[in-house]
């Protein structure tokens, strides 16, 4: 009997012992605490970051740092953060506690990485940590909100306020790996934050299995043109045998873009690098009317980097696409391709390309087995082209709905090159407008006669040589519909939901979602066979980004936000002098006309390199390019 009793407290104080050693354990930082308390409970937290940091990297897995809600805690010193012990059955997390009505707690760097994941030394597998729920901020346009380095994996980040760093989050690159190291960051995800503010990029860098999806990114690239985006997915490390995969942008508002002087300079997001089953889908990228210059692009998966790059596995669907300039969608040295249901909309007069493939001229892989279909295009650029093909493979374009405003007969709804020459474009619908008015789904939208529909038009058979165009968008007497209350333009995006019943020589808008309004009249399938490939962009690598700057160029050309502003207003705003950027370089349109002799060589490099030039700057157009400047 005694023997029994003694077994079963013996069995208690081993279950006891088993539950305390498996409970997480919270640590409480509060900026009325105390580093010399243990941070154990609210009533004894923690004072500072730096003591925070401490702790985590000796908790065990599964326990937190917990910042209170209305704190501000200052970086002061360089952290770097790791612990072997967290792993993603049992993460470690940074997060907030406290009075839901108070604002999340504020990590303000004075210069530092605000969560800087990195070992020391070889690369060597780390990871299972979880940052939510915080504002981390800069006014020093320096380092990164949240980075990434030797092989960090299954990180989320989420409810995250990043603004004010030269680089919102960097998934960086790795040094030379440790056994079981594939120097790459595994299943990262970043959702529901505000990535804003950031001088060089919002998001820089690569990583598999990774999802980024359902945040805001805003005004992100303003130190420059061209060099610069809001979402840069990058190959961190620059070597042949290094890919990723299994890449996912999703829902994702993308807005002001590389705004230098307020004007969209460069591209939105771009991916270069080696990357295989990339999925871009549902995302909003939008720029201002008339805030765009030739460089602001959309969505751009080309070569950009010192290796030979292919993207295979390539997914653009159910994308809204606004106001960018020069292109809309384009890839470039991409393999299995689906380019469907995008809405692309130019209210203005600058997207050149609305889809383009290949974009940019292509490494060793060529793009092929491409699918373009189902798109919804309205440009207004003068000389645009709704869908430009060439390459070397044939690809398949159907069921796109384009809409052109221009009379020119260079404007084309769609034009094939090379191997596209003879594509056929029969299954497409051609358009003309006047006007372009976005208004919202509770605007009654009158009903305008359409002009008859005219029969597709057989293509004849084209000869091998000839970039002469078989035939082009018809120019019929235009209609204009608008909202009846005279609206223009809201903030309401359109719906991939409308279906127009063409009847009648009427048009039926039946759709009760969002409509983007255009006056038209349509063509089934148009083509044609010159064009000018769009300028391409280049992107700096991101390893150059690791490297401290010895000057500063760009002086940030916003504010904090307002709610951010407001609470950090005791912080100190650092002072950059910025070199303008004349106004030559955000649009050359209205450039004037010099007189000055010509070279041959200059001619030969227009040719040879489809160097796009608007007309207005051009002494000889002929055949759809400009052949003099």
């Amino acid at each position: 009997m005694i023997m029994k009793f003694i077994s079963i407290i013996f069995s208690g104080l081993i279950l006891a012992f088993s539950a305390s050693a498996f409970s997480a354990e919270n640590y409480y930082v509060c900026d009325n605490g105390d580093d010399s308390n243990n941070g154990r409970s609210e009533e004894t937290p923690f004072r500072t970051y730096e003591k925070a940091m401490d702790a985590f990297k000796k908790m065990s897995g599964g326990d937190s740092i917990n910042f209170c809600r209305g704190g501000t805690f200052e970086i002061t010193e360089r952290t770097w953060l790791w612990n072997y012990k967290c792993s993603k059955d049992k993460p470690c997390s940074i997060k907030s506690y406290g009075d839901e009505s108070l604002p999340k707690p504020m990590i303000v760097s004075l210069g530092e990485t605000g969560f800087n994941f990195q070992n020391s030394g070889t690369s060597k597998a780390d990871g299972g940590y979880i940052i939510r729920d915080l504002t981390i901020i800069s006014n020093k346009s320096k380092a990164s909100g949240i980075s990434m380095f030797n092989d960090v994996n299954d990180l989320t980040i989420e409810n995250v306020h990043i603004e004010g760093f030269n680089v919102g989050v960097h998934a960086a690159g790795a040094n030379s790996p440790e056994k079981n190291s594939n120097q790459a960051n595994d299943r990262i995800t970043l959702k529901n934050s505000t990535i804003v503010n950031n001088r060089l990029q919002g998001w820089l860098g690569g990583c598999n299995d990774c999802v980024i999806e359902n945040n805001h990114f805003e005004n992100n690239g303003f130190k420059g043109p061209v060099l610069y985006h809001n979402i840069y997915i990058d190959s961190p490390v620059k070597s042949q045998s290094f890919k990723q995969s299994n890449i996912t942008v999703r829902n994702n508002i993308i807005k002001h873009s590389t705004r230098v002087n307020g004007v969209c300079q460069g591209a939105s997001l771009v991916v270069h690098g080696i990357i295989e089953n990339l999925k871009i889908i549902d995302n909003e990228l939008i720029e201002d009317k008339g805030k765009s210059g030739a460089a602001c692009w959309g969505i751009a998966i080309d070569p950009g980097n010192p290796l030979d790059e292919s993207f295979v596995g390539l997914t653009i669907k159910r994308n809204t696409i606004r106001n960018v300039g020069g292109l809309g969608i384009g890839c470039a040295s991409c393999k299995d391709v689906l380019i469907e249901d995008n809405i692309i909309i130019d209210e203005a007069d600058v997207i050149r390309n609305a889809i383009a493939v290949p974009n940019k001229p292509e490494d060793s892989l060529k793009s092929e087995n491409v699918t373009i279909r189902n798109n919804k295009i309205i440009n207004n650029h003068q000389l645009g082209v709704g869908i430009l093909l060439g390459g070397h493979n044939r690809f398949s374009a159907t069921g796109n709905d384009i809409s052109l405003s221009s009379t020119d007969s260079r404007a084309m709804c769609i034009r094939g090159l090379d191997a596209n020459l003879k594509i056929d474009v029969s299954q497409n619908t051609c358009k003309s407008h006047s006007s372009v008015s976005i208004i919202d789904k509770t605007t009654p939208v009158t009903e305008t006669p359409e002009s008859e529909i005219s029969q597709p038009e057989v293509l004849p058979e084209e000869p091998e040589v000839s970039p002469t165009p078989v035939y082009a968008r018809p120019v019929l007497p235009r209609t204009e519909i608008v909202s009846t209350d005279g609206s223009a333009e809201s903030v309401t995006e359109p719906s991939l939901d409308n279906t127009n019943d063409i009847s009648g020589g009427r048009l039926t808008n039946t759709t009760t979602e969002d409509s983007l309004t255009s006056s038209t009249t349509t063509s089934a399938g148009s083509s044609s066979s010159t064009s000018s490939r769009s300028s391409s962009t280049s992107s700096e690598p991101s390893d150059l980004l690791l490297q401290e700057e010895t000057q500063t160029t760009t002086s940030r050309v916003t504010t904090l936000a307002p709610t951010v502003q407001e609470s950090a207003s005791s912080i100190e705003q650092s002072t950059v002098s910025e070199a303008a950027v004349s106004e030559s370089t955000l649009s050359t349109r209205n450039a004037p006309t010099q007189t000055r002799s010509v070279t041959v060589n200059e001619v030969t490099n227009v040719i040879e390199n489809d160097i796009p030039v608007d007309e207005s700057q051009c002494r000889v157009f002929a055949r759809g390019r400009c052949m003099m400047q």
